[in-house]
C-alpha cells in the first residue's frame, strides 16, 4: 500500500490495476486477455477525501476503503476521474456525499462524443458520464489538477507534495512502467505525441507516479536495472506484502503468504507470468502462512531465509554475485535486502514502520502494508 504524509495529505493506493493486453509481455491488442482493472486512490487532504478513478463496483471499493483507510462511501468528498472512461468511474454516483470532477477538456470530451454518437459513444456514454463537473484548477489548497493529454485529450492528473516527494496521479496517459520506459502510449491513445510530451512532463516535474494501470514507481528509475521487483499484493494489518523479483531468466518470489486463484491472478497481473514460470521462492518462516501454495508453483526451489534448519527440509538461502539478494536477521526475524534502480528494497513479516529495518532501506514491504521512505 502506497501511503505518505506531508502535514495533512496522505496518499493510498486501493488496487494495483492492470490491462487487459500488454504489448510488453508479447500480448496482441486485438485479443482481450483478462479483464482491466485501474489504478484506484484515495487521497486525503486535511478533512477532504478524494477518490481518484474508483475501477470496483461501490461495494467492493468500500470494502478497500475500510480495510485500508477506515473509511466507508458516505466519508468520500470528491470522486475524480482522470477522463471519461468507464473503468475510471465505476459506480461513481454510489457516493453519496460526493461531488463529481473530472477535467473540463474531459467534460468537453463527453459533450461532443453525445453529438458524434457512434461506437465510441456506446462504449463510454453510461453511468455518470454526463453527472461529472469541470474540475476546479486546485481540488484542494495542496492537491492541483494538471492536464496529461494523451490518452484521451482531456486527461488530467492530481499532483501535489507528499513527504518532500512530488506525487503524479497520472491516469491511462502513463499506462503503467513498461509503457513509461519505453515513452510509449496505449494502442487506443488519442495522441502518442502528446502521450510522449505529458510523459516528459512527469519526468521533470514529479518524483513517483501512480500509473493509469499498475503500481507506484520513481519517474527516475534507470531503465536497464539487474534487479526488478513489484510486490503482489496490497495488506493492512495482519496481512503481509508478497514480492515478484526478477534477475535475468529468474522469476523470485519472496513471502509467499497468497494462495489458489488469488496467488495466480497476482503472478499474472505483475508480469503475465503463471506460477509454474516462478524459478525459486524464499520464504521468511516455514510455518502454514508463510508457505502458502507452494505446489502451484511446480518448478520453483524453495529456500527459508535463515541460518536455522528449517522443518521442510529447504535450503538456507545464501546471497550470491548472481542473486544479491541478502538477508538480515533482526532478533530472529530474517529481513530479505536487495537493491534496484539504487534503491534498497526490504521485504520482511516485522511492522513496516519498526526503526531497526527503516533506517537501511528505501523502501519497506512489509507486515502491514509498504513504506516509501
Amino acid at each position: 500500500m502506497g501511503c505518505k504524509m506531508n502535514n495533512s495529505i496522505k496518499w493510498i493506493q486501493l488496487t494495483l490495476g492492470h490491462l487487459s493486453r500488454n504489448k510488453f509481455w508479447g500480448e496482441d491488442p486485438d485479443t482481450q486477455y483478462h479483464s482491466v482493472v485501474a489504478s484506484s486512490t484515495l487521497v486525503k487532504d486535511g478533512d477532504i477525501n478524494i477518490l481518484v478513478d474508483p475501477t470496483l463496483p461501490v461495494e467492493d471499493m468500500e470494502k478497500r476503503l475500510k480495510l485500508y483507510c477506515g473509511l466507508d462511501r458516505n466519508d468520500i468528498d470528491i470522486v475524480f476521474a482522470t477522463h471519461f472512461h468507464t473503468d475510471h468511474r465505476i459506480d461513481a454516483e454510489k457516493y453519496p456525499n460526493a461531488k463529481l470532477y473530472m477535467s473540463e477538456e474531459s467534460v468537453k470530451e463527453v459533450e461532443e462524443l453525445r453529438v458524434s454518437g457512434g461506437p465510441m459513444a456506446e462504449i463510454f456514454l453510461n453511468g455518470a458520464v454526463f453527472d461529472f463537473e469541470a474540475a476546479p484548477r486546485h481540488m484542494t489548497a495542496n492537491v492541483e489538477v494538471v492536464p496529461l493529454p494523451g490518452h484521451t485529450l482531456g486527461l488530467s492528473g492530481l499532483y501535489f507534495t507528499s513527504d518532500g516527494k512530488k506525487i503524479l496521479l497520472s491516469g491511462d496517459t502513463i499506462m503503467n512502467p513498461e509503457y513509461y520506459a519505453a515513452r510509449e502510449g496505449y494502442f487506443i491513445d488519442a495522441s502518442q505525441e502528446k502521450t510522449r510530451a505529458s510523459m516528459d512532463w512527469a519526468l521533470a516535474n514529479a518524483d513517483i507516479i501512480v500509473p493509469g494501470h499498475g503500481d507506484f514507481f520513481y519517474t527516475n528509475d534507470p531503465a536497464e536495472k539487474k534487479i526488478l521487483w513489484r510486490k503482489l499484493n496490497l495488506c493492512a494489518d495482519g496481512e503481509e506484502t508478497s514480492v515478484l523479483v526478477k534477475i535475468g531468466k529468474e522469476n523470485i518470489i519472496i513471502n509467499p503468504v497468497l494462495h489458489g486463484h488469488i496467488l495466480r491472478e497476482a503472478i499474472y497481473d505483475a508480469w503475465g507470468l503463471d506460477p509454474s514460470d516462478i524459478t525459486r521462492v524464499i520464504c521468511l518462516k516455514d510455518d502454514p502462512k508463510h508457505t502458502m501454495d507452494l505446489k502451484l508453483m511446480s518448478n520453483a526451489k524453495y529456500y527459508i531465509a535463515t541460518s536455522t534448519e528449517s522443518s521442510m527440509g529447504f535450503e538456507s538461502w545464501i546471497s550470491s554475485d548472481e542473486f544479491p539478494i541478502d538477508i538480515m536477521d533482526i532478533s530472529g526475524d530474517p529481513v530479505c535486502v536487495f537493491e534496484s534502480g539504487g534503491r534498497k528494497i526490504a521485504v520482511t513479516s516485522l511492522d513496516k514502520d519498526d526503526k531497526r529495518i527503516s533506517l537501511d532501506a528505501d523502501i519497506v514491504a512489509a507486515g502491514n502494508g509498504v513504506k516509501i521512505l
